[in-house]
C-alpha cells in the first residue's frame, strides 16, 4: 500500500502529459483517423510498458547484496523528485514568458501539424518515440524505483505494474475509444479537448510535476 501511495502520482502524471494526448487527437481529427490512432495507441503502449518494466528489472538487477538498499532507493527518489520540481518550475516559467499578457498559446510544433499525414506504422514509431522524452524518462525511473520497494511477490508487482500502465495509458486511449464509439460526431468534443489543453497544458503539466516531485521527495526522505 505504501508504494502505491508513491507510483499512484507517477500514473496520473504520465496520464496528464499533453503531449502524447495532442497527438492522439491530431491523428484522430486527420482523415486517416482510427486506423492511425490504432497504431499510435500501440506503439505508445508499447514504449510505455517497455521502459517502465525494463528500468524496473535494471535497478533490480544492480547488485546491493540480496535487495536493493532502502537507502539508494530513497536517494534516487529525492533526486527524481527533485528533478520534477525543478522541470515543473521551468515548464511554468517559460510558456508564461512565451505567451505575455495576451495568454495566447505558442503555435504547434511542425511534426505535430504533419502527424495526421502519417500512417499506422508511422504513428506507432511516434507513439514509441515519444516515451522517450526527458519528462517520460523521468516518470519511469520514478516508478521503477516505487516497483523495486516493498519486497513485492512476482504477483503483486505484475499487478501493480499493470495499474501503472492502465492510468498512465488512459487519456491516450479515452480519444479513440469515443471516436469508434461516435464515429463524426466525436469531432466538436475532439476540437474543443484540442483548444482547452493548447491553452492549458503548461499549467497542469507544472502541477502534476510538482505533485510527483514533492511525494518522491517525502517518500526518499522518510528510507534515508
Amino acid at each position: 500500500m505504501e508504494m502505491f501511495v508513491v507510483l499512484l502520482p507517477l500514473a496520473l502524471g504520465v496520464a496528464l502529459s499533453s503531449v502524447p494526448i495532442v497527438a492522439m487527437i491530431a491523428i484522430l481529427l486527420s482523415p486517416r483517423g482510427a486506423a492511425s490512432g490504432f497504431g499510435y495507441l500501440f506503439g505508445y503502449a508499447a514504449g510505455l510498458a517497455a521502459i517502465t518494466i525494463g528500468f524496473t528489472l535494471g535497478i533490480r538487477a544492480i547488485p546491493r547484496g540480496d535487495e536493493v538498499s532502502p537507502f539508494w532507493i530513497g536517494l534516487g527518489e529525492i533526486v527524481v523528485g527533485a528533478a520534477c520540481v525543478v522541470v515543473a518550475v521551468v515548464i511554468f516559467v517559460r510558456e508564461r514568458r512565451k505567451r505575455g499578457a495576451s495568454d495566447e498559446p505558442p503555435e504547434p510544433p511542425t511534426w505535430l501539424r504533419k502527424v495526421g499525414e502519417l500512417g499506422p506504422f508511422s504513428t506507432a514509431a511516434l507513439g514509441l518515440a515519444l516515451n522517450l522524452r526527458p519528462k517520460a524518462l523521468v516518470f519511469a525511473t520514478g516508478a521503477a524505483l516505487a516497483l523495486n520497494t516493498g519486497g513485492l511477490t512476482a504477483w503483486w508487482w505484475a499487478v501493480d505494474t499493470a495499474v501503472y500502465l492502465t492510468i498512465g495509458l488512459s487519456t491516450v486511449a479515452a480519444p479513440i475509444i469515443v471516436v469508434w464509439r461516435l464515429g463524426d460526431r466525436a469531432r466538436p468534443a475532439l476540437e474543443r479537448a484540442r483548444e482547452w489543453i493548447d491553452r492549458n497544458s503548461y499549467l497542469v503539466t507544472s502541477i502534476a510535476l510538482l505533485m510527483v516531485g514533492f511525494v518522491l521527495i517525502g517518500d526518499g526522505l522518510g528510507r534515508l
